[in-house]
Parts: structure tokens; sequence; C-alpha cells
């Protein structure tokens, strides 16, 4: 993965250079909100996973780099803030045929630094159509296990179950997709869908699926980001 970014990272130095010989690059500044989400695959024995939007700032620096009077280059360094709350249940089969049904809700905040090599093409209507990869590295995540209660306890039981964890990735690719529209040349709106490609950490939980305890069940919850952005954005 590391060898992807460096590889962004000359490719956007080399179009800056040769672009700057044809039209004038562009510098700016991008601020706005996302409205993000978690999506999962879960293992067998635990039910869907259950999950609600989180609320996050996002901000960074912005580049347009002209190849020509329609298609540009568009590198964005932004930090961004993701995550979700969100519910999962799940059966716990006690050594002696006891089981109780149980019901998780858990939150997870997720700050990163992307680098965004925005393609865009522009329309006459003012209008930009955008696409392009997404490159993520995790800055900082808090995971809070907000509640865990019975839903249906059949008998009463004296183990103690252990809480769940997060097991996080430092890294995620996406693919963004959006449109910017030109209130003026040096001042825009902006909105896209992103969607994350790679799993950015699991959710895990000591949890039985049957009455055997070799079936253990630890890994639960695959994740991957999604979300929508909106920003506005001043270019000098």
């Amino acid at each position: 993965m590391q060898k992807i970014v460096t590889f962004f990272l000359v490719l956007f130095i080399n179009l800056s250079l040769q672009a700057q010989s044809l039209l004038p690059t562009k510098y700016g500044i991008k601020l706005g909100a996302n409205i993000s989400n978690i999506i999962a695959e879960a293992n067998d024995g635990v039910e869907s996973f259950d999950a609600s939007q989180l609320f996050g700032f996002n901000g960074g620096f912005y580049m347009e780099i002209a190849l020509n009077d329609k298609w540009y280059i568009n590198p964005e360094l932004i930090y961004s803030q993701k995550g979700s709350s969100f519910t999962y249940s799940y059966v716990h089969d006690y050594e002696v045929n006891q089981r109780d049904e149980r019901k998780s809700s858990n939150e997870l905040k997720l700050s990163y630094i992307e680098i965004n090599p925005t393609i865009s093409y522009k329309t006459k209507q003012k209008i930009s159509i955008n696409f392009g990869p997404s490159i993520s590295y995790l800055l900082s995540s808090e995971y809070n296990i907000l509640s865990d209660e019975s839903i249906n306890l059949c008998c009463s039981g004296a183990e103690i179950l252990e809480d769940s964890y997060y097991q996080e990735e430092n890294l995620d690719l996406g693919l963004n997709i959006g449109l910017s529209y030109y209130l003026s040349e040096d001042f825009f709106i902006d909105g896209k869908v992103n969607t994350g490609l790679m799993s950015i950490g699991k959710i895990s939980k000591e949890i039985y699926t049957g009455s055997d305890p070799d079936k253990l069940n630890e890994k639960i919850y695959d994740l991957q980001n999604i979300g929508i952005v909106f920003s506005i954005a001043y270019l000098f």
C-alpha cells in the first residue's frame, strides 16, 4: 500500500510540472461535512448489522491542475472524520444447557488523512464531473460499547461475557464519485459519494454458536467505510 501512495504522489508532482507550462495551476482550501456510515459482513451465527449515520468534519488543501480546458487533475490532502453507531445481536450458549440472546450497541469514530487524486471533467453548465480513488491513513480511532444487554434470557448464567473489541487497519482504499458546481471561477460547492473497497477493521467477540465449545467464533464483523461528503472550496 505504501508503494501505491508513493506512486500517486510522484504522479501528482509530474502532472503539476507538465501542466504549469500549459494552463495555470490553482491552489485552494476545502471545508465540509461527512455523513458517514459503516457496512459489515458477518460471520455465520450472528445477526445482521444495524448501523446508523454519524456526522463528521472534513477539510484540507486542494489543487486544480489543468490538462486542457475540459480535463483537470485535482489532488486533495484532506482530514476526514468517519464512523458509525451500530447494533448487533448474538446468542451465547453456556456450558450447561443455557442460552442467552444478547444485543450490543456500539459506536466507532475514526479520523483519517486522505489523498484523493480526483479526475474532473468541466461542462459548459459550470458543473464538473469528478471521480477517482481515495487513499486514507488512519490517525485515530475510538470504539465505545454503549450497552450490552439480554434480549431473551432463558436461564441465569454465572459466566461473565467479555466485551467486544475492535481490531483496526491503518490504511483504507476507496472510490470517490461526485459533482461540483462553480459559483464563480474560484469558488465552488462539491458533493461526492465515497465507497470503501477494503476492510477498515474487525469487531470481534468471544461467543459460542452452538453447544460445542470448539465452535468458538471470534471474528464477527468485517467493516467497510461508506459515506456522502459535502464541501465548499475556494481557489487562490
